[in-house]
């Protein structure tokens, strides 16, 4: 069977796509019996090889779960009440319609927010429809989910930097740091763990950079257990040696980077004594992992997201980004690489091709990284904060594949601003705790019953996301929602169906969807994908990175010119032993918080059984030795508490980590509970977390992964 081809055997159909539940794309080959998907596996003429994660593998189970929306409603009586009133897809998209429109005249462009989540793929959607109505205000959880990281590289190497795990250039990553990711588990990257994995076997040198000891410390030659919220500390440390020590690449630094001397001069001010400190890492082992890194090249870092989660976010990225370059492991085979996109282009140049909104969009003024392009958002947790306060311009808001009551920071604040708007319309699979507060609900699509393009981040591909069976009752694609929505106020802009509209998008590659679902995707790998282009005339004439000084830029102009520091440096989180040293007398341990899982994404797959089964309730990760002095075992409900609020979560004692730290899995929910807010109070670690400045001061990263918290055995049950 030929890559993206149905092949039909009687009443078998077998339908190729790719899959959508995470960030990844892995090939599928799915299976289709009397119009009913009855399997799912890997392609093994995939780019993927066939593998796929447990959330895939469950796809049957979501697509025909009873809980799932399968028409549009609007609400009845209340708001939050759980009564709802059954209505056509004419009069649901009427409403939202009508009710933007007026909204827009009466209070302006900026009295509508549009918010999407993860995403996957339909970001370009997103952006596309908020532009084409002129609304500024879009949001997104990029400020501390690799929107950083586009940040980071856009402005010190002028593109987006991946580990190149392939070997196409001859030579497989030597070093490879694992920083803050658990990149092998198969959350939010799915179609790099199992290349990464692969790579793991021409390794000579592996660093793990986290406060636990994940799956990867017994493959380790190191494991360097960082305090919460400490990273770019520990990446100014390596620095220091590196340079000092004369480990650098000393040919790559003088003709391809700027601001080496600047850099020099600022990681003076991190020995690594002084790194030791804060970072709670012994000072041998951080020498130890600089000099590594330094010598044995050619390296990479995995850079995970919960490094962007922080109020240094920006400067914590741009300091491992200059790790990268000052080694010279940018552009060299088995380094960072900075993909060859298809030849279809950027898919964001969908979205930009509506002119940008004339008004500025919440948070502009102040984190002008956020609100500048690629990124041209809103910050959505001064969002929440003016609703909650009283002081918000936005009278509607449209959530699309967003549930922020659960996944957004202070969940109480986010309820309260929720109920603030005047009209809230949503599109989702399921009745989210987020959704329980609409006026409007939208059905959404499986990604199993959507035709569409994934370019998520993007790589070196884009795949083919093609309809395997109708979806079910009366859901639609969310690219149709989008389409049906614009046609109704902004015209101009939109389309007469999906699949022209998918055509428009690969117009560039000349090529139609019809003949994009026969190639299953389209990139350039093995020989194709260039290295050390910087040397060439591939981005500018003469050579060079694509940034305002042709060079890696150690030393960022842009944010010199946007009025911050141009220099990475550290920054103690919000709350800690030192910072708030008489709060930590209240909240005596560090609490990080979104431990990963391979059954859940986020808030999403509760409902799913087979992914439930495995993993029923929340963890809390507590040291035995904590425990111990709290009198807890393992298995015991335990109250977990900061400032925020107080929820329960079961506790698992685990020796990999600090005793002083403990680790809760975050955007947790029951979706078998009754009520509008289905217990989201009981275990979600966001109704701990904080919505309150200091932020990242040009990207506005609140802080999830370093706070202050207690700990106590629940008594009562």
């Amino acid at each position: 069977m030929g890559l993206n081809q149905a092949t039909i055997r009687t009443d078998v159909k077998f339908v190729t796509t790719t899959c959508k539940s995470c960030h990844g794309g892995c090939g599928v080959i799915a299976t289709v019996e009397k119009g009913k998907l009855t399997k799912i596996e890997g392609n093994p003429e995939s780019p993927t090889w066939g593998t796929m994660c447990a959330k895939g593998l469950s796809g049957i189970q979501e697509v025909y779960n009873p809980d799932r929306i399968m028409h549009p409603m609007k609400r009845k009586g209340k708001r939050g009440g759980g009564k709802w009133e059954r209505i056509s897809w004419e009069q649901a998209l009427d409403i939202v319609a009508v009710r933007m429109k007026e909204s827009i005249e009466k209070h302006g462009t900026r009295s509508v927010a549009v918010l999407q989540g993860t995403g996957r793929g339909y970001n370009r959607y997103t952006f596309r429809f908020a532009r084409s109505l002129g609304i500024p205000n879009i949001g997104l959880p990029a400020d501390f989910c690799y929107g950083p990281r586009l940040a980071a590289f856009g402005m010190t190497v002028g593109g987006r930097l991946y580990c190149d795990y392939h070997g196409w250039g001859g030579e497989f990553p030597k070093t490879q740091i694992s920083w803050g990711k658990q990149l092998e588990i198969t959350n939010a990257d799915g179609e790099m763990a199992v290349w990464f994995l692969n790579s793991l076997e021409e390794a000579e040198h592996l660093i793990l950079i986290d406060p636990r000891a994940t799956r990867l410390a017994g493959r380790a030659d190191l494991w360097l257990k960082v305090r919460p919220g400490t990273d770019a500390a520990l990446a100014l440390g390596m620095l220091h040696v590196i340079i000092n020590e004369g480990l650098y690449d000393t040919d790559f630094v003088k003709n391809w980077t700027y601001g080496f001397d600047r850099l020099r001069e600022r990681v003076r001010q991190y020995p690594p004594d002084k790194v030791a400190e804060i970072t709670w890492i012994p000072k041998g082992k951080i020498i130890e992992a600089a000099r590594i890194f330094g010598k044995q090249r050619p390296g990479c870092i995995q850079i995970g997201e919960s490094l962007e989660a922080g109020n240094n976010s920006t400067q914590t990225l741009r300091a491992i980004v200059c790790l990268m370059a000052v080694t010279g492991n940018i552009e060299r085979p088995g380094s960072m690489i900075n993909w060859v996109t298809p030849d279809t282009g950027p898919m964001e140049d969908f979205a930009m091709e509506v002119p940008a909104p004339e008004e500025l969009a919440i948070g502009a003024e102040e984190f002008r990284l956020l609100a500048s392009p690629p990124f041209a958002m809103c910050h959505v947790h001064t969002l929440f904060k003016q609703l909650r306060e009283g002081t918000s311009p936005i009278r509607l808001m449209h959530l699309e594949g967003t549930n922020p009551l659960v996944t957004y920071p202070n969940s109480r604040e986010v309820k309260e601003g929720l109920l603030k708007v005047d009209f809230l319309s949503v599109a989702d699979l399921y009745m989210s705790p987020s959704a329980e507060y609409a006026d409007v609900i939208l059905p959404a699509a499986h990604w199993l019953e959507t035709d569409d393009i994934l370019d998520m981040h993007p790589r070196f591909m884009i795949g083919c996301i093609q309809k395997v069976v109708d979806p079910v009752g009366e859901a639609w694609p969310d690219n149709k929602i989008f389409n049906e929505l614009g046609k109704r106020i902004a015209p101009k802009w939109w389309f007469d169906s999906v699949e022209e509209m998918l055509d428009y998008q690969l117009r560039k590659a000349d090529i139609t969807w019809k003949g994009f679902t026969k190639m299953g995707f389209l990139g350039k790998m093995g020989k194709d994908q260039p290295y050390y282009k910087y040397k060439t005339d591939y981005w500018r004439d003469g050579g060079g990175f694509l940034t305002n000084t042709g060079k890696v830029e150690l030393y960022s102009t842009v944010m010199a010119e946007l009025g911050y520091d141009p220099l990475p440096y550290y920054r103690e989180p919000n709350e800690s032993p030192y910072s708030t040293p008489e709060l930590a007398k209240e909240y005596p341990l560090i609490l990080s918080t979104g431990g990963r899982l391979p059954y859940y994404f986020h808030s999403q797959y509760r409902q799913v059984p087979y992914l439930r089964e495995r993993q029923p309730y929340p963890l809390v990760q507590i040291h035995p030795e904590t425990a111990d002095k709290l009198g807890i075992k393992d298995g015991d409900w335990v109250w977990i508490e900061t400032p925020r609020g107080k929820i329960r979560q079961v506790a698992k004692l685990f020796e990999g980590m600090d005793p002083r730290v403990v680790m809760t899995q975050a955007s947790w929910w029951y979706p078998e509970e009754t009520g509008p807010d289905h217990c989201v109070w009981r275990s979600n670690t966001n109704v701990l977390t904080s919505n309150d400045p200091p932020y990242d001061p040009s990207m506005g990263s609140t802080t999830f992964r370093a706070l202050l918290c207690r700990v106590s055995k629940v008594e009562d049950e």
